[in-house]
């Protein structure tokens, strides 16, 4: 769905919530025995991953997201019943 641009906010949400419980479930432990260095050295892909679902979550899908053309449409259908 997030590679189509369909529904990209709301997918986008459980993304971010699998990705917050992935870090605070495995990186817990080599934050506590090895320090923070190193539990961001071995989590550079998951805060990426967080990060880009917050901002999918706050920009949405794009002008060639099907969201954008769906809802064009749905505004175009919008205006012609209004008149």
């Amino acid at each position: 769905m997030v590679i189509l641009g369909l529904f990209t906010r709301l997918s986008s949400i459980p993304l971010l919530v699998i990705m917050i419980v992935a870090i605070s479930t495995t990186k817990t432990d080599v934050f506590f025995e090895k320090g923070f260095w190193e539990m961001l050295h071995g989590s550079r892909t998951d805060w990426s991953m967080t990060l880009g679902s917050i901002f999918l979550i706050i920009k949405g899908g794009g002008i060639f997201s099907l969201d954008k053309k769906l809802f064009r449409e749905l505004k175009k259908d919008e205006l012609t019943f209004k008149k």
